[in-house]
């Protein structure tokens, strides 16, 4: 006894995947070096270089900062915990930079 089946609009397996994009820092990091110098640009292998070092240095700042949140006993990441964390894992000068550029960040988006 054969089933007949009825033909169907569609193709069989036609349903698109939907895949999340990627996410990085190469937007970012193309939009500082153009505000240094508008004609340098880098190459995708050192692009993909540089997102690993932020995403790693990001990560660090992070786990740091949850470590600082558990210590205190406290339930909420604010700004001051992040703030510490930057000064921990960066060097001094560095994180002063850093501090000064997070401050007028956020000032700018709360005006």
């Amino acid at each position: 006894m054969a089933t007949h089946r009825r033909p169907s609009s569609k193709p069989p397996h036609s349903h698109k995947s939907h895949r999340k994009p990627k996410r990085s820092w190469n937007t970012y990091v193309g939009r500082s070096l153009k505000a240094i110098n508008a004609q340098m640009s880098m190459s995708h292998h050192t692009m993909k270089i540089v997102n690993s070092y932020v995403n790693d240095v990001m990560e660090r700042i992070c786990t740091e900062a949850a470590l600082i949140v558990r210590a205190n006993k406290k339930s909420t990441l604010g700004a001051r915990e992040v703030q510490t964390a930057v000064r921990i894992v960066l060097p001094v000068e560095l994180a002063k930079h850093a501090m000064a550029e997070g401050t007028k960040a956020v000032s700018k988006m709360s005006r």
